[in-house]
């Protein structure tokens, strides 16, 4: 702490008591400025049209009117819109995968055990479905946030104690979605990357007296959830509880703040912790469709849905009312007309009189209402981006399927920066969630991973184990694989590209849409090619195996030694030359029917290279068996004796020099 006056030390960097008194002013400040410029009043009416309330008795006809004659129903396009919009960004799941700082063994095989986590976390432990919602709050309030913690108390106990007899506990991650109402930023600066955040969730207040009963007189005394004034979306009860706030203010180390600044407390004379900003980031993560340029706000086009929605409302109510009131037939009869009816067998009817009684047609409504009313449902899907094709209505202009198909890539290019917003939520939640478990899984985790062939498969882990990822990147998978039809097709294109080796492998990608199958085996040889390598330039002995790919590991161990710098270590080239010669002499020796099979090809014996091919003897009599015989003799001898004179009317051959009679080659004459 500095020396100055507390009045000039920033707000942040006072004592605890002072900087929750502080937070909880400038929260008001917030909400009330907002107040101001009607965009709380903006986001209910979002969260009530999302929910279909647009009347008092939501999700049915009612009649309003002195005498209830006025017909009110809503038609709710703008919760159809907003779903067709979540669903064209979340329908295909995304896959994380950890990238490490490195390309060595090590950090490869970590983004492997990293991706398990991810893989685990997301299905397991609900992430996936925070991030879903996330989307869905987004479009409809133009915000959506994910808050991770790291819960020191919760996960598996591993110990107890001695002294205190308390257990310890092996931690674990959890994951929210604060609502617009939760989450208070810097409201004067002009983008969303403030320094600072202060979130606001509940919790049954016996729970926090029982963890703090020094503060139980504090803690009953705190205003419960039900009864807060305009700072959540609704209540679904009458009955009373038991939640009552509890406030996190999260700040980054910067200047002022070396260290950061994290306070956990309940009012601001009720602190809970105080401490330096225990994560490497601020866990809070945002996204919203676009941004209101200028402030820390978010904007949906929802936003501009909403009075087209009253709109088409009103005309679907017009219409009603027209029906309803003028739906039973009405007959106009002229004074004097002196009708007299006579009923006959067979419920016909005589009617008599002066002028002829006629129908009066009073439900016809005027074409204009109609019109109106299509121009607003299509108003609607213009400013949304949801065209009549995405939502199964197509207009009946739209024959082709060259043309089906532009309107609906319309509506996905429309939707892309929403798309790409996504993509960085969970890259950036994904990120967080690594560094977390890097820097506080001390104690092994047990967690339940996807195997081979998608079988559950449990594995511990600490976060030394992912120390080396870094960061985390999001591939939002094909579309195509989402599809039965779809998956048919890659896996028949993958066995006709002869890809899959063994039905098995087809039947999983026709089921999953997952490829993993198909390069298995080739990652993990890649793996340990990579492992050996870098073994053999620790100066390591490595041995190669018969079922290796020689081959494959030939051209990859050569890469060793493809650095001018690292040849001029002789002990290094002696290594990587051995080790490779070592491959060779298993492509001499090993079975050549296991070779083939793993799809190599077997290498003769030094002794034969060179020597001619045995004859075909096949349907050879004995003569020609013999004469074969003998001429492989002469041709023997000649090879034997080179100095033998050559055929009549031709120069004698030259002797061939001393290192290529069937002696190797020694590296002093390479």
């Amino acid at each position: 702490m500095t020396d100055k006056p507390k009045h000039e030390l920033y707000f942040a960097a006072k004592e605890a008591d002072e900087t929750a008194s502080i937070l909880m002013d400038k929260a008001k400040t917030f909400f009330n400025r907002m107040e101001e410029n009607k965009h709380l009043t903006k986001i209910n009416n979002m969260w009530k049209a999302y929910h279909g309330f647009y009347n008092q008795n939501s999700h049915e006809v009612s009649f309003t009117g002195e005498q209830e004659e006025l017909v009110d129903i809503p038609v709710n396009h703008y919760r159809n819109i907003a779903q067709h919009m979540h669903r064209i960004i979340t329908t295909n799941r995304p896959i994380m995968e950890a990238r490490a700082i490195n390309t060595d063994y090590k950090s490869l095989a970590q983004t492997t055990l990293a991706n398990g986590i991810l893989e685990y976390y997301m299905r397991e432990k609900g992430l996936e479905n925070c991030l879903i919602r996330a989307v869905e709050m987004a479009i409809v309030t133009g915000v959506g946030y994910i808050k991770m913690d790291w819960n020191a108390t919760s996960g598996e106990a591993y110990d107890v104690d001695p002294e205190t007899g308390e257990f310890n506990y092996e931690g674990e991650l959890e994951f929210s979605n604060p609502s617009f109402y939760d989450v208070v930023v810097d409201g004067t600066k002009e983008t969303w990357d403030n320094e600072w955040v202060l979130v606001r969730s509940f919790i049954n207040r016996y729970n926090l007296v029982a963890k703090y009963p020094e503060l139980e007189d504090k803690i009953m005394g705190v205003e419960t959830k039900d009864t807060l004034v305009n700072r959540s979306f609704g209540i679904w009860s009458n009955d009373t509880t038991d939640d009552i706030p509890i406030y996190e203010f999260f700040h980054k180390k910067t200047e002022a703040l070396p260290e950061g600044r994290y306070i956990q407390f309940v009012d601001k004379d009720i602190i809970l912790l105080e401490a330096d900003m225990p994560y490497k980031q601020i866990p809070v993560f945002r996204i919203v469709p676009s941004e209101i340029i200028g402030t820390p706000y978010g904007y949906s086009p929802m936003f501009d849905v909403y009075p087209i929605q009253e709109a088409i409302n009103s005309l679907y109510s017009v219409i009603l009312t027209n029906e309803s009131a003028f739906g039973v037939q009405n007959v106009f009869v002229r004074r004097g007309s002196d009708l007299n009816i006579t009923n006959l067998e067979g419920a016909m009817n005589i009617i008599e009189g002066n002028e002829k009684p006629e129908p009066l047609n009073l439900t016809q409504t005027p074409p204009e209402i109609f019109n109106t009313l299509n121009q607003m449902i299509q108003a609607a899907e213009t400013i949304s981006g949801i065209s009549s094709v995405t939502r199964g209505n197509p207009e009946a202009s739209l024959e082709s399927g060259a043309a089906l198909a532009l309107v609906q890539s319309m509506s996905l290019q429309f939707l892309s920066g929403l798309q790409q917003q996504y993509v960085k939520l969970i890259e950036d939640t994904g990120t967080a969630l690594i560094q977390i478990l890097k820097d506080y899984a001390n104690t092994p985790k047990l967690i339940a991973l996807v195997g081979k062939h998608n079988k559950p498969l449990l594995k511990e882990f600490t976060g030394d184990m992912i120390s080396a990822i870094n960061r985390v990147i999001v591939d939002m998978g094909n579309p195509l694989s989402r599809s039965t039809a779809g998956r048919v097709q890659m896996a028949e294109q993958l066995a006709q590209m002869k890809l899959l080796k063994n039905p098995n492998q087809y039947f999983q990608v026709m089921n999953t849409g997952r490829l993993d199958s198909a390069y298995e085996g080739e990652m993990s040889e890649l793996l340990l090619i990579k492992q050996e390598n870098e073994s053999l330039m620790l100066g390591e002995m490595v041995r190669a195996s018969a079922v290796d790919q020689h081959s494959e590991h030939i051209m990859e161990h050569k890469s060793v030694i493809a650095n001018p710098e690292l040849r001029k270590d002789e002990n290094l080239v002696a290594n990587v030359t051995r080790h490779i010669q070592e491959h060779i002499e298993l492509l001499r020796t090993t079975d050549p029917d296991l070779l083939m099979l793993l799809g190599e090809q077997p290498l003769n014996p030094p002794q034969q290279r060179g020597m001619p091919a045995p004859p075909n003897m096949e349907g050879m009599n004995n003569q020609q068996v013999l004469q074969g015989s003998n001429n492989a003799q002469v041709m023997g001898d000649q090879n034997m004796n080179p100095q033998m004179p050559s055929p009549a009317g031709m120069p004698d051959m030259p002797t061939p020099p001393a290192p290529f009679q069937n002696n190797p080659i020694s590296p002093e004459q390479m």
